[in-house]
């Protein structure tokens, strides 16, 4: 398999990774900074966006929403090179399958809800705030559960065995912050703050893992 299988070059035993995983991690990393920047300029150029309250798909109804969708639509495809980066560096095996699947699922999502934003919150929801809203609740669960799965295939291969640790405890942070969110929705209750802490809490392990694929692909 790719990233597995070849000989380090200095002889040792271990399996060196393929040098495509840095460029798919340098990938994962434009796209995330493609989003940020576009996160950056709409939350400094809107006057009418209210951080506790109004929701990060709001905007895309701005006047420059078209950053956003394109910076969203730049860090889907960056997290299907995080996939792809990810699955040639960890060993075969279900917990690698399940893993890339429900990453790769999540960047799916991210993609599906750049294309169909968000509806005006003064508009009756058309066809594509609806598929916008299924897209991003299964992106976040999906990435969610992405993150446990990679944690524990972390741990089940030695090349990686040291970042485990990290990756759970972010996992776990993704967690309370994605259930907070939930629970600010009902209680309708600062909503909109309680999305950005989530989202940040997932953008944190695609930007460690992102740095872990650039440093790993050195090692050839």
């Amino acid at each position: 398999m790719t990233g597995v299988g070849n000989q380090a070059s200095d002889g040792c035993s271990e399996p060196a990774f393929s040098p495509a995983v840095r460029w798919f991690g340098l990938l994962g990393l434009v796209g995330l900074v493609a989003f940020a920047s576009s996160l950056i300029v709409l939350h400094l150029t809107s006057s009418n966006i209210d951080l506790m309250d109004h929701y990060v798909s709001n905007l895309a109804n701005q006047p420059l929403g078209w950053v956003f969708m394109a910076g969203a639509f730049v860090h889907g495809w960056g997290n299907l090179a995080l996939t792809l980066g990810l699955r040639a560096a960890l060993n075969p095996g279900g917990l690698r399958t399940w893993a890339v699947l429900l990453f790769g699922l999540a960047a799916l999502g991210i993609l599906l809800a750049a294309v169909f934003p968000i509806d005006a919150p003064d508009q009756v929801p058309g066809v594509s705030g609806r598929i916008h809203r299924s897209a991003a609740s299964a992106t976040f669960a999906l990435e969610l559960a992405a993150l446990f799965v990679f944690s524990s295939a972390f741990g089940r291969d030695r090349r990686w065995r040291r970042q485990r640790v990290v990756s759970l405890v972010l996992a776990v942070c993704a967690t309370v912050a994605i259930i907070s969110f939930v629970i600010a929705i009902q209680l309708d209750v600062a909503p909109g703050l309680a999305e950005r802490i989530a989202m940040l809490v997932l953008l944190v392990w695609e930007i460690w893992v992102s740095i872990q694929l650039i440093r790993t692909g050195r090692r050839v």
